[in-house]
């Protein structure tokens, strides 16, 4: 292959990358709302590890700092609810509250 293909398929690969996978914010919200879902027991009916919540608010080729994420945690009898994880860095705060039942397990982009 020509240098310009390679060059070219290396391109794409990288930018296709970029977008998978939780960033750092991300992540920490995840944990954070699979820690709330265990507190609340295993009658609450929630399948915590399978937790997943919109990404940071981005930028071209970067991250900003976000204080707010949707998560959507599944329910052990179908379905997911969904719930927001806010972040008070001023305070070092973080608050999970359940913001909509049976909300589907598809989040906003």
């Amino acid at each position: 292959m020509s240098r310009c293909v390679v060059g070219a398929v290396l391109a794409v690969v990288v930018l296709l990358l970029a977008g998978c996978g939780e960033d750092a914010q991300q992540e920490a919200a995840r944990e954070e709302v699979q820690a709330h879902v265990a507190s609340l027991g295993e009658d609450a009916g929630y399948t915590a590890a399978d937790a997943h919540c919109t990404k940071a608010a981005g930028v071209w080729f970067g991250r900003r700092e976000t204080s707010s994420f949707l998560c959507a945690v599944p329910r052990q009898r179908g379905g997911c609810d969904w719930f927001t994880v806010a972040v008070d860095r001023g305070r070092a705060e973080v608050t999970v509250r359940l913001r909509d039942s049976d909300a589907g397990c598809v989040l906003p982009a």
